[in-house]
C-alpha cells in the first residue's frame, strides 16, 4: 500500500510542477552554445544563459555580398561583465569587446563590421564577471 501511494504523490507532483521548456534558451554549459539560425532572412536573435568563467560559442553565416554585419550582444543590466570575441570566417580574431568599450556601463556590446568576409563568423561569449547564472540576447544581422 505504501508504494502505490508513493507513486500516485509523485503522479500528482508531476502533475502539478510544470515543466520549464528550455527550447531558444540555455546552452547545457557544452562549450558550443549553438549555430545562430538566421530566421528572418539575414539576421537573428537567439537568448542564452551563461555562468562565471564560462565561453559560449555561436557560429553565424555571413552570405557573400553583404556590406554590414552587425553584432548586439545584451545581457540586460551592468552588474555583470560579459566579454565578446569576434573570429572571422578564416579564424582570425576580429576583435575583443567589453562593455565599457563604448563609453558606458551597459550590459551591452554592439559592433558594426563593414565589408564582412563572407562564411560563417565565430563569436565566443565569456562570462567575465558573473553571479550565478545570467541571460543575454545575441542578435547579429547582416545587410546588403
Amino acid at each position: 500500500m505504501k508504494i502505490s501511494r508513493i507513486i500516485g504523490l509523485l503522479a500528482v507532483v508531476a502533475f502539478i510542477v510544470p515543466v520549464v521548456s528550455a527550447t531558444g534558451i540555455g546552452n547545457e554549459n557544452d562549450g558550443v552554445a549553438g549555430l545562430l539560425s538566421q530566421a528572418d532572412g539575414y539576421g537573428t536573435r537567439e537568448y542564452f544563459t551563461i555562468t562565471q568563467g564560462e565561453t559560449d560559442t555561436h557560429l553565424f553565416n555571413v552570405p557573400a555580398g553583404m556590406s554590414l554585419l552587425n553584432v548586439d550582444l545584451n545581457w540586460f543590466t551592468p552588474d555583470h561583465s560579459l566579454r565578446l570575441e569576434i573570429y572571422r570566417p578564416d579564424g582570425s580574431l576580429y576583435g575583443s569587446y567589453h562593455d565599457n568599450d563604448g563609453g558606458r556601463l551597459d550590459g551591452r556590446i554592439r559592433v558594426d563590421i563593414s565589408s564582412p568576409a563572407s562564411g560563417t563568423w565565430r563569436l565566443n561569449v565569456y562570462g567575465e564577471s558573473v553571479t550565478e547564472t545570467i541571460p543575454y540576447a545575441l542578435n547579429c544581422n547582416a545587410y546588403t
